[in-house]
């Protein structure tokens, strides 16, 4: 530096070295804000996830499950109209007139993905599902496929031989919602159903 100020290399030296400085500034900040909103996506995906999850893992519980008492005391139960690795139907009598009968619309339920949205009972509960997979267990122990205990109107339709579901184990992948991320989390349940149908 001279007494006139700064020659013109000095300058540009200075402008230099302050637009590194800068751009590793804004690096620091874009990574910062990208990371956080990547962390903010799977905070609302778990939140929302683990609620799917845990409403799932209610209602499998409930599959067949009667308080009611029908005429002469005997306790009416349904099950699974349709077990599918992929989804379920099921009924078990809260409402309606009639003890023992699905007589009411609240008395059928289902869980089915449709392309990579989960609906429960025909309502959106969750998208961006990669997989959801069920197992079925019956009294013996052995691994089902394509259940069918009842039919729609709640009428016992398993075949001789055969024993009724006692557990159910779900595996329900998701992935990121953004695109530019390839993650997935999965979770894992297994509901036991609250009363050994006939």
């Amino acid at each position: 530096m001279n007494k006139r100020g700064f020659t013109l290399v000095e300058l540009i030296v200075a402008i230099v070295i302050l637009g590194i400085i800068l751009t590793g500034v804004y690096s620091f900040f874009f990574n910062q804000e990208k990371f956080l909103r990547k962390q903010r996506q799977w905070s609302e995906l778990n939140v929302a996830s683990r609620k799917a999850s845990t409403y799932i893992s209610k209602e499998l519980r409930n599959i067949g499950y009667c308080d009611r008492t029908g005429s002469g005391g005997v306790v009416h139960a349904f099950g699974i109209i349709n077990g599918t690795v992929s989804s379920i139907k099921y009924s078990h009598d809260i409402y309606g007139d009639t003890l023992g009968m699905v007589d009411h619309p609240k008395d059928t339920h289902s869980i089915i993905i449709s392309g990579d949205t989960l609906y429960i009972d025909n309502d959106f509960a969750l998208d961006n599902i990669v997989s959801l997979e069920f197992t079925y267990v019956d009294t013996t122990d052995d691994t089902v496929t394509n259940v069918s205990e009842v039919n729609a109107d709640g009428g016992w339709v398993l075949p001789m031989g055969s024993y009724p579901v006692e557990h159910i184990s779900y595996l329900l992948k998701l992935s990121s919602p953004l695109s530019q991320y390839r993650d997935t989390i999965t979770y894992q349940g297994l509901a036991t159903l609250r009363n050994k149908r006939p």
